[in-house]
């Protein structure tokens, strides 16, 4: 049996007209499933990356991937089970940090032994190798926003530049309905830890982890979403402007942050000329967090 301080990792290595069905396949068994390529290499192949808590069921998971596979016309691909340290996801960058508490979220590490607050929304978080574990000032800028969020939940959520999926799965935690969150980064480490972090939570499956550069990835670009979130920086978020505006629905609310006062007025220009307005504005230590909506 896994102990607290452990996690079950599958890893497949499958060529990219094979992945969307063996990352299916791998749904029902894991607690959380996550893909990467190389999106300037069309031949490079997918590598397939999921978690779960618990000791998998290896029969059902080598079944399921030669299913997968057959139906792409492909063999079996080597599969790689293992029972990693969580320890590892933040090598030696790991470090204490007390719980912190933004609204209703209640931010600890993997080695708190005490209870989350009564009323809290628990984010078990170890610090490290990615970023977002709440105690920074554009975090926890956005923690506070997602925690004023009033009106209907949201049915579909993205976390743009995800880190350490912090922000999604805030969301995730905070409306259970929610039908679709995407967790989207350019880097492939930040996909799995966030991945890693959704399992550990026990929202793994209500939360797909995408590898894309920007808004670029099928998974991500497909979607219309009633939540945009991105803690990222003041020159990418201007310069994704347009993409998140036409990714955002009708009545929908995003979440910047990632930028320093200075830089508020020119990410928000950037997106009141494509309808957006502001409805809130968080500063905390000099970073300011920026909530807009669209009519």
């Amino acid at each position: 049996m896994a102990t607290p301080e452990h996690i079950f990792r599958v890893r497949i290595s499958a060529p990219l007209e094979a992945a969307d069905g063996i990352v299916t396949a791998l749904e029902p068994h894991l607690d959380s499933v996550a893909r990467t390529h190389d999106e300037d290499d069309m031949l490079a192949e997918s590598v397939i990356t999921g978690f779960a808590s618990g000791p998998p069921n290896e029969a059902a998971i080598h079944q399921a991937v030669a299913a997968a596979a057959d139906a792409a016309q492909l063999g079996t691909p080597e599969i790689d089970i293992a029972q990693i340290r969580v320890r590892d996801w933040v090598a030696d960058n790991l470090k204490e940090f007390p719980p912190l508490t933004a609204g209703r979220y209640f931010v600890y590490g993997a080695h708190y032994d005490g209870t989350v607050p009564a009323g809290k929304i628990g984010l078990r978080i170890p610090p490290g190798a990615a970023f977002g574990t709440g105690d920074h000032g554009s975090t926890r800028g956005c923690l506070l926003a997602l925690d004023a969020m009033r009106g209907a939940p949201p049915r579909r959520v993205l976390d743009m530049g995800c880190g350490s999926g912090i922000l999604a799965l805030a969301a995730a935690k905070r409306w259970r309905g929610a039908r679709k969150i995407v967790a989207a980064d350019m880097d492939p480490q930040s996909v799995e830890i966030a991945a890693a972090n959704f399992a550990r939570n026990g929202v793994g499956n209500r939360v797909e982890s995408v590898v894309s550069r920007g808004y670029l990835a099928a998974p991500v670009h497909r979607n219309s979403y009633d939540l945009i979130l991105a803690n990222i920086l003041a020159r990418p978020l201007t310069r994704m402007a347009g993409d998140l505006a036409r990714r955002l629905a009708p009545g929908g609310t995003a979440i910047l942050s990632g930028l320093v006062i200075r830089d508020a007025a020119r990410v928000l220009a950037a997106h009141r000329r494509l309808g957006l307005f502001p409805v809130r504005r968080i500063v905390i230590d000099d970073w300011a967090t920026l909530v807009l909506g669209r009519r």
